[in-house]
């Protein structure tokens, strides 16, 4: 009956934009299913550089993904330092001091 109505090249067209919406719309629950790839979640490991000395709370900053950053360590920090995420606390990163032997074998986690 489409046929009549609609000629074969009509329904060769409508099964073909069917096919897409059908990949789209697989494509579309796949994506909804995955996990979010990036933000604050996989700061833990990664390395920075110390951009300011500490103060007396032990407070600094850091660039570390190419974000200036507060981090805390319970060490004092000078700048040019190279530094560790521990931990995400809020907008604060709480860091440690890494040697300059791991840093030049390139463990960035």
């Amino acid at each position: 009956m489409l046929l009549v109505y609609f000629g074969a090249q009509s329904a060769w067209a409508l099964g073909l934009l069917g096919l897409v919406l059908l990949l789209a719309a697989l494509i579309a629950i796949q994506a909804h299913r995955s996990r979010a790839q990036g933000g604050n979640e996989e700061l833990p490991g990664m390395l920075g550089e110390v951009t300011e000395s500490s103060d007396a709370r032990g407070k600094s900053w850091a660039l570390v993904r190419g974000e200036i950053w507060q981090v805390q360590c319970d060490v004092p920090l000078h700048p040019g330092q190279t530094v560790r995420v521990v931990r995400v606390r809020g907008l604060t990163l709480q860091v440690e001091l890494v040697a300059d032997r791991d840093v030049s074998l390139g463990e960035s986690t």
